[in-house]
């Protein structure tokens, strides 16, 4: 059966414009390198070990590799035309646009939602595990920045670039995330044109949960046999 041609947007309704997904590089790289270590390792002692030591060793791992799982592979920020969906180690909140008060970037980035109940206005604040940057981290690429301005260790056309990139190029990769976010919060805003905000909803992820627990009591029933 030939395939469907794809259905257009209606005449005079620009399309949605894709999905930004934000992950930590650094995070999936540890992760993977655990994953071959832990598989390994797993394998030698399905070989080679067959005594109760083994088996404990063997329920460790697995409960690493799912702690692994968890905080290395799962956490992300996902932006649309619609919101952000948070995702956690544990725990996803979906945030449409319309009831984020403000993006922030402390040790990672924090989403102040603001969003009008029965009982009245609603505060909340969020953190996205995916987009981590320490303050030092910050303080110290704000001091390389200087220096090179300073000593004149910048690029080639450097001053006659405009000022909106020359302070892109001073700017850690969570700074440029979250300003990339600010910008799709406020076209998103000025697209919904006053519509109701909706609220924040948070949900816990059970097999991010199971992947945790269920190991932990594999660890603890074979330790206790």
């Amino acid at each position: 059966m030939p395939p469907e041609p794809p259905v257009s947007a209606p005449s005079g309704v620009p399309p949605a414009a894709p999905p930004d997904v934000y992950r930590s590089t650094a995070a999936r790289v540890i992760g993977w390198l655990w994953v071959v270590f832990a598989a390994a390792n797993l394998l030698d002692l399905a070989i080679q070990g067959h005594n109760h030591f083994s088996a404990v060793v063997a329920a460790v791992l697995i409960l690493i590799t799912g702690i692994t799982f968890v905080t290395a592979f799962r956490p992300r920020v996902v932006a649309d035309d619609e919101g952000l969906l948070i995702r956690n180690p544990l725990r996803d909140h979906r945030v449409p646009w319309a009831c984020v008060e403000s993006l922030e970037l402390g040790d990672s980035v924090e989403v102040r939602c603001h969003w009008d109940a029965g009982g009245g206005p609603q505060r909340k604040k969020l953190y996205a595990w995916a987009v981590h940057s320490p303050r030092r981290s910050r303080l110290k690429a704000e001091i390389r920045a200087n220096r090179k301005v300073r000593t004149g260790g910048t690029p080639a056309g450097y001053a006659r670039l405009p000022p909106e990139a020359q302070a892109a190029m001073n700017k850690t990769a969570a700074e440029l995330i979250v300003n990339s976010l600010r910008s799709r919060a406020d076209q998103a805003r000025a697209a919904a044109q006053g519509a109701d905000g909706g609220r924040p909803d948070s949900r816990w992820d059970w097999l991010a949960i199971a992947a945790v627990v269920i190991p932990a009591v594999l660890v603890v029933i074979v330790a206790l046999v």
